[in-house]
């Protein structure tokens, strides 16, 4: 406790800056709403040697993976580790992504952190794989891995069933709602779609349409101009964040009613499962009513942290080096309470490759 006090007060040390990071520890199940309390865990101060890790993400074409990726930018600098970079190219690229879990290998990596763009079409080369394999965001079966770092995307599905719940009980008006969680069976989808169903049972939410589709915007905004098509007095419309931005965009282009005529149909409310930039503005504005966050710049530096620990003591304890944890997710209605726990800088552009280096950096 008193190491833990130490490195919160002192922040501007560089050997025990963003070494104390505050986790939920996972679940036992999926689709438990008992989440357990929150922990304090101390990190690694410095990597006790060079290692090597090799990140694999799906894409980097959203906020969501740009953030994930600053994360663990930052902290293998602090902890002065190499790291390098793949993206697959979309959750549709599972061959691209085993061959990249090779790649690492012939790369000299010491471990690999995986964003899976598909768990079980990737579990026979996760399995060939001789290197250690660290669950990044998308979970992945315990048996395929060391560890992982992630929250649990049942809930992020329940957290906004559950406010539509709670505002529209049983016996009030039906409220209408369209759901666009993302990519099928993708990502935390799977999980997604269930813990809103879950949460709005027995409420006067009725769930009227699910459209799936990748994470481009192109896409997504097909998908939400069919729904507004279909479904004109939509009350709420539920999304990804990239779903969610273009909704508010599309949204904001609807012409105004003349006088005297029919008025335009009333626009549904949106909700983001998920976290981005522009999720964030929307929000700031009110032309968003609610947003889940699940700290992805705090899960990257997770991500590094937690392997650097277990790449140094691989028999540790629980508690020294934690195998299931993530941040704690926010439901928010406002803004957001620490920005760089959630979102990339303006101006960070992915970085593919950060070396190596033990001598002590700033933080």
């Amino acid at each position: 406790m008193r190491s833990l006090i130490l490195c919160l007060l002192l922040t501007l040390s560089s050997t025990c800056a963003r070494a104390a990071f505050a986790i939920q520890p996972w679940p036992e199940a999926a689709e438990s709403l008992q989440m357990p309390p929150m922990q304090h865990w101390i990190g690694p101060a410095r990597a006790e040697r060079p290692f090597e890790l090799c990140a694999l993400y799906p894409h980097l074409r959203d906020a969501y993976w740009l953030s994930v990726n600053q994360g663990m930018v930052e902290e293998a600098r602090r902890l002065g580790v190499g790291l390098r970079v793949h993206e697959a190219g979309g959750y549709a690229a599972q061959d691209e992504q085993a061959r990249q879990l090779a790649e690492c290998v012939r790369e000299g990596s010491d471990a690999i952190l995986l964003g899976a763009v598909d768990g079980p079409t990737l579990a026979e080369a996760i399995g060939q794989s001789p290197l250690p394999v660290f669950g990044l965001v998308n979970a992945l079966p315990p048996e395929q891995v060391v560890a992982q770092v992630g929250v649990p995307w049942y809930q992020m599905g329940w957290r906004i069933g559950h406010w539509l719940a709670e505002r529209h009980p049983a016996g009030t008006p039906t409220r209408r709602v369209a759901l666009l969680p993302g990519p099928e069976g993708r990502g935390g989808n799977n999980l997604v779609e269930p813990g809103f169903a879950t949460a709005i049972a027995g409420s006067a939410i009725e769930l009227v349409e699910t459209l799936r589709g990748d994470n481009s915007r192109e896409i997504q905004r097909s998908l939400v101009q069919r729904l507004l098509t279909r479904h004109p007095n939509l009350d709420y419309l539920v999304g990804g964040a990239m779903a969610a931005e273009v909704a508010v965009n599309e949204l904001a282009r609807r012409p105004p009613s003349a006088p005297h005529s029919n008025p335009q149909p009333r626009a549904p409310a949106v909700l983001a499962i998920y976290f981005s930039h522009g999720v964030e503005r929307a929000l700031l504005r009110g032309k968003l009513a609610l947003a889940n966050s699940d700290q992805m710049r705090e899960q990257g530096r997770l991500a590094v942290a937690q392997a650097v620990c277990l790449l140094q003591r691989p028999a540790a304890s629980e508690a020294q080096c934690p195998r299931h944890m993530g941040p704690a997710i926010l439901t928010l209605a406002g803004p957001l309470p620490a920005r760089r726990s959630t979102l990339s800088d303006p101006a960070f552009r992915p970085v593919y490759r950060v070396e190596p280096s033990l001598s002590p950096t700033a933080p």
